[in-house]
């Protein structure tokens, strides 16, 4: 019986002190994450002109140098400038906008910050 509480003594010690080293192989140097929590992603910026705001699908299509890219935003999206919502821009197509965002699932960009920008002359 000696033998067996021994073995079980040694064997939760010997998990105590090597599941906290395998725990920390896995993290990346530098980054302390919590258990189930995704890296941060890093936000872009595209800038172009306005072409279509889809309210009820929360999107929005922007036209710029590098082609034609659209958005999903949320409610959490700040937008900047003349008009502080979405709606606000939904008739202003060809308005200048500097759109900063993150990769998503699906290929898919969610915009973060939507600023109108000066028109160039």
């Amino acid at each position: 019986m000696k033998k067996l509480l021994s073995l079980t003594a040694i064997s939760v010690a010997v998990m105590l002190v090597a599941l906290p080293l395998a725990y920390g192989q896995g993290q990346e140097k530098g980054q302390e994450k919590g258990p189930g929590q995704a890296p941060a992603q890093a936000e872009k910026t595209f800038e172009g002109q306005l072409t279509k705001v889809d309210v009820n699908a929360k999107t929005i299509s922007v036209k710029g140098s590098a082609g034609e890219m659209l958005f999903r935003y949320t409610d959490q999206t700040q937008v900047l400038g003349p008009d502080k919502d979405i709606q606000g821009l939904a008739t202003k197509a060809g308005t200048p906008l500097k759109i900063t965002y993150r990769e998503a699932a699906n290929d898919s960009h969610l915009a973060t910050r939507i600023e109108v920008t000066e028109q160039k002359r």
